[in-house]
């Protein structure tokens, strides 16, 4: 979206019968070798090649989203449980307004999962002039097996281990700084 002209954005907004992709991540910790913003970056790639088999409009980074369980991480930025809402509801409230009608919000970020669940809830509190749905995009059971297999990781730690360092390599391989891999990733801050 961000990169659309006037006449542009009105021409998408037909060409994706009025859908819009918020791809939300998070800025935190991923070790010493991924950036903070590894969520971002993940969620990003998968909305674009969504976005490639069926067109819709991707929404710029969107990163307001719920990590208090990692405030005392340095580099990790949390906002508020009231603001993380109202921006989430602007969002949607703006983007109706410019002419969608369909708003798929893709998570990027575990910590999400409750938040988007009561947030989509409370959507059917009063009438939209617009569908909203999220789903957090899942790994392939048959992969992950062979993963767990061929690595001995636990499958269910995906926090700057192998499985997010090979996505990582996979989507934005120059930002990976595999030499930094087994070094620790800092210092806490104050909470």
């Amino acid at each position: 979206m961000e990169g659309l002209t006037v006449p542009d954005f009105i021409e998408a907004l037909e060409k994706s019968s009025k859908t819009c992709i918020i791809q939300i991540g998070v800025m935190e910790k991923h070790g010493a070798h991924l950036h903070l913003g590894t969520d971002l970056y993940l969620v990003r790639e998968y909305s674009l090649r969504a976005a490639e088999q069926e067109y819709t409009v991707v929404f710029p980074w969107y990163y307001f989203s719920q990590i208090n369980e990692a405030r005392h991480q340095l580099g990790t930025i949390s906002y508020s449980p009231e603001l993380i809402w109202k921006l989430l509801q602007e969002t949607l409230d703006e983007l109706s307004r410019n002419g969608f009608e369909k708003i798929i919000i893709v998570n990027g970020h575990g910590g999400n999962n409750a938040f988007l669940n009561y947030f989509g809830m409370a959507q059917l509190a009063e009438p939209r002039d617009y569908s909203m749905y999220w789903f957090r995009p899942e790994s392939n059971a048959e992969v992950m097996k062979k993963f767990v297999e061929l690595t001995h990781e636990d499958k269910n730690d995906a926090h700057g281990d192998t499985r997010e360092t090979s996505s990582m390599l996979t989507a934005e391989p120059d930002v990976v700084h595999l030499d930094r891999a087994t070094q620790q990733s800092g210092k806490t801050s104050s909470a």
